[in-house]
């Protein structure tokens, strides 16, 4: 798993001192975060939009996240590909978009990016 420190200013020359000291009490699990996101897109977008078990875990104003990747499927086809990210909070579940709330605004990206995707797929030969 990787680990993300959002919101560090670091100089452009010279020395760069980084002391990290943080706890967090993690009570979502990256597979309940997975979940939740699947849960929100299928019911506020598409079936066809879910999440993935979060391979990232990101430090943000002393909070942590999974970083979810939302994923675009068409169904035997399978998953497209990535058309956006959402953080769940660690303690309660909040998801959240660049810190702000899943918003329309949002949620009309990820939908423009997933049509993208769908116009230049060349579906797979199934048998």
């Amino acid at each position: 798993m990787r680990v993300i420190l959002e919101d560090v200013a670091e100089p452009e020359m010279g020395f760069f001192e980084f002391p990290v000291l943080t706890t967090s009490e993690i009570r979502i699990t990256a597979a309940r975060a997975r979940q939740l996101v699947g849960i929100y897109m299928g019911n506020h977008l598409s079936t066809q939009i879910h999440g993935i078990t979060p391979e990232e875990l990101v430090i943000r104003e002393d909070r942590s996240y999974w970083r979810v990747p939302v994923i675009f499927s068409m169904g035997r086809q399978g998953q497209i590909g990535r058309i956006g990210t959402v953080d769940v909070d660690t303690q309660t579940g909040d998801l959240t978009i660049c810190g702000k709330p899943i918003d329309e605004t949002h949620s009309e990206g990820m939908l423009d990016n997933a049509e993208r995707l769908a116009a230049s797929h060349t579906p797979r030969a199934t048998n």
